[in-house]
């Protein structure tokens, strides 16, 4: 048997943005949602695999089901740690657990600002704004010199292009005539 691993903090910031979680906040006070789940007529064999296989048919079957939030929010509250509850593994849980019953740690800013930025975020089991990093800006990726040649050759008139093309190095040139 092995240990559950404890989850690292850009696992947490992923996780306290994570759509399935704030859902689960937004539904968590459902206490009916054991009746309505798609999972009623299914084997509960598929919702806990054995420790290598795949859970891709449960994940699967609660990305169609109406409850899935409160379903999560139920496996959180009570620290379900095995199978798969609302959607999620419990690799997933463990990071969402965290998200759920702690507020947002400093440890956790760097990683903010890669992926979407959502509105709200989980925090100690609300929603709230998103924390900042002080400091940290978003970084877009590089564009090498030859793209930004183009593209901004992209955009001039006949005329313009030319007089743009005189300036170019001879091989940016070459592939700009050639599109």
């Amino acid at each position: 048997m092995t240990r559950a691993r404890i989850p690292r903090p850009h696992e947490v910031a992923a996780a306290r943005r994570d759509p399935r979680l704030v859902r689960a906040v937004r539904e968590r006070h459902d206490n009916a949602w054991r009746t309505r789940g798609a999972c009623q007529a299914v084997d509960p064999e598929t919702f806990f695999p054995a420790p290598l296989e795949p859970a891709d048919t449960a994940v699967q079957l609660c990305g169609r089901c109406p409850v899935s939030g409160a379903c999560l929010a139920w496996a959180l509250s009570v620290g379900d740690c095995h199978g798969v509850w609302g959607g999620t593994t419990a690799r997933e849980r463990r990071a969402m657990l965290v998200a759920w019953r702690t507020e947002e740690q400093q440890e956790e800013m760097p990683y903010t600002t890669y992926g979407p930025q959502p509105d709200l975020v989980v925090s100690a089991g609300q929603l709230a704004p998103p924390q900042r990093a002080a400091g940290v800006t978003r970084q877009l990726p590089r564009i090498p010199t030859q793209s930004r040649a183009e593209l901004a050759l992209c955009t001039l008139g006949e005329a313009e292009r030319d007089t743009a093309l005189q300036t170019l190095p001879l091989l940016t040139r070459e592939h700009a005539h050639a599109a």
